[in-house]
């Protein structure tokens, strides 16, 4: 199952967003709580058989993020 989750940070730091399902439908939530009892809701019993996951990178293999402190 992919689902597409939404998440936007408010000024005081709250997430907020809405967690997008594959029929169409989808669960807002307005912060953290709400996001991992919408997670912790979903049919995941569900496969899809068409469904390809791409490779999965080892840890070392990623590139290094840059730190600029200008």
């Amino acid at each position: 199952m992919r689902v597409v989750v939404e998440v936007y940070r408010e000024a005081g730091g709250r997430l907020t967003g809405a967690v997008h399902h594959p029929d169409g439908s989808r669960d807002a939530f307005a912060s953290t709580l709400d996001l991992l009892r919408v997670l912790e809701a979903l049919d995941l019993t569900r496969t899809d058989s068409t469904l390809q996951l791409p490779p999965r990178t080892r840890k070392g293999s990623e590139p290094e993020s840059e730190v600029n402190d200008d």
